[in-house]
């Protein structure tokens, strides 16, 4: 089961993956930017606490040493003030997903039947499947009938931009939006926005509320992008074929520049056109020391599963094995792809794959052929929907969205 991250989790990763991404959030909760801690966990924890205290009663702050209430309770008396169908004992991220709902509801209400019809055409709904007049509630509910997670995230990036262009005047830096551009178009843009301060006026009342109800909106936005940022990690020793495997899963071709910002020890790639699925390359990963760079220190612990390349060819050998001791060290999901097997001769390949699960006993094993060899009759690429399912089953018990992932592998099949 994936882990629940807490509020200073969700603004901290987000800090690290683009801080403008946060920007909004220090705004709503009308903080200086300036005063805040440059650490950026520091910066997190600050950033919470102000949050806290702003769901806090004055008294309750003062009993607290002004620590302010438990996260929790500021999302539930959020969600009671909207009439979301919020509860006690509901979970963090579960009552933020009932917020994003209920405001996605809202928000249908004060659009027209005609443009209630643009944005469904723009979000790929069959109107057909809805009931008869349906909007609201009726709505929401089908979307998370057939989108599932990937629904909560739409709702998220919808109503996270409606409520910055009522408050802050403008919408979401399309950057961080741009997984859903195509598709929603009309709700990022200027449609229904004149009605939308009217829409907040009622709900905002109260400078507590004025905070509070924008600050949880922005947080459950993050936690949100959060589940679909995804980064992959592919390591092994010098010519496994780890260029072949960026092309053959990813479809990246082997003479694409990295990412801005790559380095010597990691190349960061960019596996879908919002940039949120990034697979990183960590040559000489055997060579990784505790003076590695900070950028490619900060990959390492934020990457999401691992795949290591090994050559069969040349057998599992001693550096192969203290890869996976070293990658095995950051407790993510790691599988091993046994690479190059159409060039170990028939008769030798049982004893080779048994040398590999003896050095690698209990390690998860794909066999693989990422560059398939032209002089062989018939060759062709193997293991690849395999080392692809292996990854979408990983990431997904980590709470992963991996329907962009998925998509991005149809479009380029």
């Amino acid at each position: 089961m994936a882990k629940v991250l807490d509020i200073i989790d969700v603004i901290h990763r987000s800090l690290e993956f683009n801080e403008a991404d946060v920007e909004p959030l220090i705004t709503y909760l009308k903080l200086d930017a300036s005063s805040l801690p440059s650490a950026k966990r520091e910066r997190a924890k600050k950033i919470a606490s102000e949050l806290r205290l702003a769901g806090s009663h004055d008294l309750a702050s003062l009993m607290r040493g002004r620590e302010g209430v438990d996260y929790a309770e500021v999302v539930l008396d959020v969600g009671k003030r909207l009439k979301a169908a919020v509860s006690s004992n509901g979970a963090v991220e579960a009552n933020e997903r009932a917020i994003l709902a209920k405001l996605f509801e809202d928000m249908l209400e004060q659009l027209s039947p005609e443009e209630r019809r643009e944005l469904f055409r723009e979000m790929n709904i069959d109107e057909s499947a809805l009931p008869v007049g349906a909007v609201g509630a009726a709505v929401a509910q089908v979307l998370l009938k057939q989108f599932g997670g990937f629904a909560v995230y739409r709702f998220a990036v919808i109503v996270a931009n409606y409520v910055a262009r009522a408050l802050l005047g403008r919408g979401l830096s399309l950057a961080a939006n741009a997984a859903l551009t195509r598709m929603i178009g009309l709700a990022l843009g200027p449609v229904g926005w004149i009605v939308s301060g009217a829409w907040l006026a009622l709900d905002l009342a109260g400078p507590a509320y004025r905070k509070t109800v924008p600050a949880v909106v922005h947080v459950a936005y993050l936690r949100q992008m959060l589940s679909m940022r995804i980064t992959i990690g592919i390591v092994g020793d010098g010519a496994t074929g780890k260029d072949s495997a960026l092309r053959a899963v990813f479809g990246i071709p082997a003479n694409i520049d990295p990412v801005a910002g790559s380095t010597t020890h990691a190349e960061v790639y960019e596996s879908d056109p919002a940039g949120t699925i990034k697979v990183v390359n960590y040559p000489g990963f055997n060579d990784y020391r505790a003076d590695v760079e900070a950028a490619t220190d900060d990959f390492l612990h934020h990457t999401d599963v691992f795949l290591v390349i090994v050559d069969m060819n040349r057998g599992c050998t001693n550096t192969d094995v203290e890869i996976c001791r070293k990658v095995g060290g950051f407790q993510r999901p790691l599988l091993v792809c046994a690479n190059k097997l159409d060039l170990v001769r028939p008769a030798d390949r049982d004893h080779v794959w048994d040398d590999l699960e003896a050095k690698l006993s209990g390690v998860p094993k794909i066999a693989t052929v990422f560059d398939p060899d032209t002089r062989i009759d018939g060759a062709t690429t193997e293991g690849v929907e395999a080392v692809r399912s292996w990854l979408l089953e990983r990431l997904k018990e980590k709470g992963k969205t991996v329907e962009l992932l998925n998509e991005e592998w149809q479009r380029r099949a």
